[in-house]
C-alpha cells in the first residue's frame, strides 16, 4: 500500500490529506467521498468552504504517480479561452463560405454563424 497526497481545492481555498491505496485512481476515490461525507476530517487553509463547490482533487504519489478530478465547471473555465478561439475560427470560416443547409440540424450555415456571434458577444461584451 502506499500513502499518496490528495489536494482539495475550491477557487478559494484548499486542504490536504493523506490517503493509503495500492493505486492513485483508488485513493481518488476514497478523496472524493472524504469530500462528500464533509464530516470536518479535511483541515481547510482559510475556511469552512462548505459554501464554495470544491472544484478540483489532485493525487500525488511518491513515485510521481497521479490522478485528478475536475469539476465540470472548472473544465470549461479551463477551455474557456481555446473555446473562444475555436469559436471565432469557425465564424470567420462560416461567413467566408457560401451559405450551405444542414439538414439534420434544419438549418443553414449563416443561422449557426450568427448563434455564434451571439455566445461571442456574450462572452466578450463590448467596452464602454
Amino acid at each position: 500500500m502506499t500513502t499518496y497526497t490528495a489536494t482539495f481545492r475550491t477557487a478559494d481555498t484548499w486542504a490536504t490529506h493523506e490517503i493509503d491505496a495500492d493505486t492513485p485512481e483508488q485513493a481518488l476515490e476514497q478523496a472524493q467521498a472524504l469530500a462528500e461525507a464533509d464530516d470536518g476530517t479535511l483541515d481547510w487553509c482559510t475556511y469552512d468552504p462548505a459554501s464554495v463547490p470544491l472544484e478540483e482533487i489532485e493525487i500525488d504519489g511518491p513515485a510521481g504517480e497521479s490522478d485528478v478530478w475536475q469539476s465540470d465547471e472548472l473544465g470549461l473555465r479551463l477551455a474557456a479561452g481555446d473555446l473562444l478561439e475555436a469559436l471565432e475560427l469557425a465564424v470567420q470560416v462560416l461567413n467566408t463560405a457560401p451559405r450551405f443547409k444542414v439538414p439534420a440540424l434544419e438549418t443553414d450555415s449563416y443561422k449557426i454563424a450568427a448563434i455564434c456571434d451571439q455566445a461571442l458577444a456574450r462572452a466578450k461584451p463590448a467596452m464602454p
